[in-house]
């Protein structure tokens, strides 16, 4: 049994904070409510362990147990972290330095998932939206999506936080690792074929879409199914792990995803026929926008639509894959977490 201490305004994200994957942990974890009773201190994100209480640096001194950042989001450990390679970082905080375990998509194994993508797993109303709608979807013919296709009011749509800054392009070659928020910005933005949508409160104003519904991705699926031809579902950052639920999102609503995979990621495994989605690795965004006006005039996605379907009903349907892959989430962390446990004393 491992004793962890939790904090921080991140707190709700990582494996540990998921009702959907407690269970994993049952037994093997205990979460308490004071530093002083924990074996290890667990945030989710840089920022928090910046502003940490200071209860949890006073018991560090006292104790030295092991600061552990277990994170699940690349894009923080990129453009606050700073160095999403390092197993062991040193981070300032308001009474001082802390030496600290980061567990993440490039120093753990947590996230090298087997069946279905980590952050798929952390919620079941995934799994019960891409079950339903791949199902109906892979039942269309090859008619089905042609006719589709030609009635759609919007050929490109994107909805993700516009980012502009230049500071959100940083790349680690050697881990195929590359912040992404930049770069779909200006693809988004250099995109003026047909008709195209920039939604989100970062686009058009106004109140979040995490503000006004209690669940986002529902909303999401009902807003954009059968609307657009093209989805962008480009992540904020790519490492051959990471996969949220924007590439399926986009399939899941009928439309093709347009995403940035290098060869070596994981996306190439599902084995989906070429054309049934539009990958810009290794392009500037003006090529990108070029790459896809190319597809808008051409029809050959709708004849792959059908074979993309199966596979992807095929992936979402058997109750065993989403188990196993929990099982390995919960394999993944219990390790990562132990061997801190065991670790030599780290000092300033």
């Amino acid at each position: 049994m491992i004793k962890v201490f939790k904090t921080g305004r991140h707190s709700h994200r990582t494996p540990l904070s998921y009702p959907a994957l407690w269970p994993l942990f049952e037994g093997k974890i205990e979460l308490v409510d004071r530093p002083s009773l924990a074996d290890i201190y667990v945030f989710a994100h840089v920022l928090d362990i910046q502003d940490a209480p200071f209860e949890v640096i006073e018991d560090w001194r006292a104790r030295k147990r092991p600061v552990v950042l277990l994170s699940e989001e690349p894009f923080w450990d990129t453009i606050w972290g700073g160095r999403p390679l390092d197993p062991v970082i040193y981070v300032e905080t308001d009474w001082g330095p802390l030496p600290v375990h980061q567990i993440n998509h490039c120093t753990s194994d947590i996230y090298k998932f087997q069946h279905i993508p980590y952050y798929l797993l952390t919620n079941h109303r995934f799994a019960n939206a891409y079950r339903h709608r791949f199902a109906r979807n892979a039942a269309r013919t090859v008619q089905d999506w042609q006719e589709d296709f030609a009635r759609r009011p919007v050929d490109v749509a994107f909805m993700f936080e516009r980012r502009a800054e230049r500071h959100h392009w940083v790349e680690w070659p050697q881990a195929d690792l590359t912040g992404l928020c930049s770069w779909r910005t200006d693809l988004a933005e250099a995109c003026t074929t047909g008709v195209v949508e920039r939604l989100g409160q970062s686009w058009q104003g106004g109140q979040s879409r995490f503000e006004l519904t209690t669940d986002w991705h529902m909303d999401k699926l009902t807003r954009l199914d059968g609307r657009t031809r093209l989805m962008g579902a480009l992540e904020n950052t790519h490492h051959p792990d990471y996969i949220s639920e924007k590439f399926f999102d986009a399939l899941a609503c009928r439309a093709v995803p347009i995403y940035w995979a290098s060869p070596g990621h994981r996306i190439h495994e599902l084995g989906l026929p070429e054309r049934s989605w539009v990958n810009l690795w290794g392009m500037t965004p003006e090529e990108g926008a070029a790459r896809i006006a190319d597809v808008l005039r051409s029809s050959e996605t709708a004849v792959t639509m059908p074979s993309a379907m199966a596979t992807l009903k095929q992936l979402f349907t058997p109750a065993e894959a989403w188990q196993s892959s929990r099982d390995h989430v919960g394999t993944g962390v219990m390790h990562a977490l132990q061997h801190v446990c065991d670790f030599p004393l780290l000092t300033l």
